[in-house]
């Protein structure tokens, strides 16, 4: 689905999975939580570059395409 040129994911049973583990794996470590293990994990589940302006949020992520987000 798309809506105003962005690409909306749905969220699947596998997205649901990859995320647990990223919390499960970097919650306490790095402080991710339950919205940027969700992010994350859509974004490695369907291929995506994950658009950012906090790096440090997700850079811990293996597997995870990173672009910086710098509002002009």
């Amino acid at each position: 689905m798309q809506r105003n040129g962005w690409r909306i994911l749905p969220l699947t049973e596998n997205i649901g999975q990859r995320a647990t583990v990223y919390l499960e794996n970097r919650a306490l470590s790095d402080g991710m939580r339950l919205a940027d293990a969700l992010i994350a994990a859509s974004a490695v589940e369907s291929g995506a570059v994950l658009l950012t302006g906090n790096e440090r949020h997700y850079k811990c992520v293996p597997g995870l395409a990173l672009d910086r987000f710098e509002p002009t």
